[in-house]
C-alpha cells in the first residue's frame, strides 16, 4: 500500500513544482513522484486559489 501524504507535504511538493519552471513530468521524474500525483495535488493547490492565499500560475505581477 502506498504511503498516505498529509496536505501540508503534498502542499509544499506543489508549490515547488510551480516555483521549479519545470515540465510537471520532468518535476515528477526529479523527486520520484508518479505524474498523476503530481498532477492531482497541483490541480487542489490551484482549485484552492485565493482563499488560502494563493495565487493562480498564470496570474503573474
Amino acid at each position: 500500500m502506498a504511503k498516505q501524504v498529509e496536505k501540508p507535504e503534498w502542499e509544499r511538493v506543489a508549490e515547488a513544482f510551480e516555483a521549479s519552471g519545470q515540465t510537471q513530468r520532468e518535476f515528477a521524474l526529479a523527486r520520484g513522484v508518479r505524474l498523476s500525483t503530481l498532477q492531482s495535488w497541483v490541480y487542489r493547490r490551484r482549485r484552492a486559489g485565493p482563499a488560502e492565499g494563493i495565487r493562480p500560475a498564470n496570474d503573474v505581477p
